[in-house]
């Protein structure tokens, strides 16, 4: 017994030290510049760390407060540094994403200030300053809500926009809500364009993007003010060939105000505090960027895909192939396209056979997944679509925890 009770203590003392050792500046700031943000997230949580990386790790877990506390802090004290650029940045992807659009605004000019030159923040600055004169969005009413989804594949959410009916679906890959021309006509939304050139999924873009405020949204027991939505031509994705007043996809601004959302494949679809995942949770989803990303395993290996539930077929990308190079070697080389809202184009792939996905203890199986091995889908692994979540029984996405459960 004695020498059992010695071996563990050594493991612990080990794992301290290891975790003490995962917590210097250098190893953090090592985890932030390669977008390790699950490691870098529980380094901080184990010590406490520099402010910067406390006020990170704090946006990433959209806990507003105490991400505007520290890096707020930090900025006060590292007034010009690269890393206050980074925090005015982070601070204005928070605000954005919770639809404080004034605030939002107000980091972005910051962060300009510091880089005039910054090819992101120029893109951007367009649509954050028409944005800031709008109010910000606003709840209304926050009630636990449980009703069926409608439409020909059951996908598609009841709303009421400015007292008018639609139908439209829901996409966590949304930075904000979109609709199309013809549904902005029909709910009688002003649509201002902006410089701002918006990214998608096809690598095209869409240049010049317009946006609509919608006065009044109400989904169920939420009702919100203020939302603006992306407007997008009706002649191309996501909206082609379908019906008016459906022509829109509820992005990621309305969904966290629903703090967790369930969903099953057979339309049953509800949000609030009794759609909250109960203890213990698996803490595996976190904000980066406009971007929610997610923890995946394949083989002895853990993932960080973008979980978009917009796309229809889940898709690797080159930081996959670079892990699973045997399963490349093996595969059949093609040349697959990729359609987004600023079009389609094709990239060099490769046809996998099954890969299994183990996602929050349940396997989940892809036939005949592709991997992209010339187009990166951002700074991720993959880009998590409907092919693997309707695969279960039902999925809980909890922002309050960050936590993603399939049943």
């Amino acid at each position: 017994m004695r020498l059992r009770v010695t071996a563990m203590m050594c493991v612990f003392v080990l794992a301290c030290a290891g975790a003490l050792r995962a917590q210097t500046p250098d190893a953090l700031h090592e985890m932030y510049e390669s977008n390790q943000a699950f490691a870098l997230r529980d380094a901080v949580e184990h010590a406490l760390p520099p402010l910067f990386y406390r006020g990170v790790a704090a946006e990433s877990m959209n806990q507003v407060g105490l991400a505007r506390k520290f890096l707020h802090a930090f900025i006060a004290t590292n007034p010009h540094s690269k890393d206050a650029f980074d925090a005015h940045e982070l601070l204005g992807n928070l605000y954005f994403r919770n639809g404080f659009y004034r605030e939002a605004f107000a980091e972005l000019e910051a962060a300009h200030a510091e880089k005039p030159d910054s090819a992101d923040v120029n893109n951007m600055l367009p649509l954050f300053r028409v944005l800031a004169g709008s109010p910000d969005m606003q709840v209304v009413q926050r009630k636990s809500t449980r009703l069926m989804r409608v439409g020909e594949d059951r996908r598609s959410l009841p709303v009421e926009i400015n007292g008018k009916q639609v139908t439209y679906g829901f996409d966590t890959g949304a930075a904000l809500s979109v609709m199309g021309e013809a549904d902005a006509r029909l709910l009688g939304l002003t649509v201002k364009k902006t410089a701002t050139k918006l990214s998608e999924s096809s690598g095209s873009g869409v240049p010049g993007v317009s946006f609509a405020v919608a006065e009044d949204l109400v989904i169920g027991g939420l009702h919100l003010r203020n939302v603006p939505f992306f407007v997008m031509q009706d002649t191309g994705e996501p909206f082609v060939g379908v019906p008016v007043a459906s022509r829109g996809l509820i992005g990621l601004p309305v969904l966290l105000a629903m703090q967790a959302v369930r969903w099953a494949p057979a339309g049953l679809f509800e949000f609030g505090s009794t759609a909250r995942l109960k203890e213990p949770v698996t803490r595996n989803l976190l904000f980066h960027g406009a971007s929610l990303i997610v923890q995946v395993g394949v083989e002895d290996k853990v993932l960080t895909f973008s979980l978009d539930t917009g796309a229809v077929d889940t898709d690797l990308n080159e930081g996959f192939a670079k892990k699973f190079p045997e399963l490349v070697a093996a595969g059949q080389k093609e040349s697959r396209a990729i359609t987004g809202m600023g079009g389609s184009n094709k990239y060099d792939s490769v046809l996998l056979g099954p890969v299994v996905f183990r996602m929050t203890g349940r396997d989940v199986m892809l036939k005949a997944p592709h991997v992209f091995v010339s187009h990166s889908l951002g700074n991720w692994d993959g880009n998590l679509g409907n092919d693997i979540l309707y695969q279960a029984k039902t999925v809980t996405l909890d922002f309050t925890v960050m936590g993603l459960s399939m049943e």
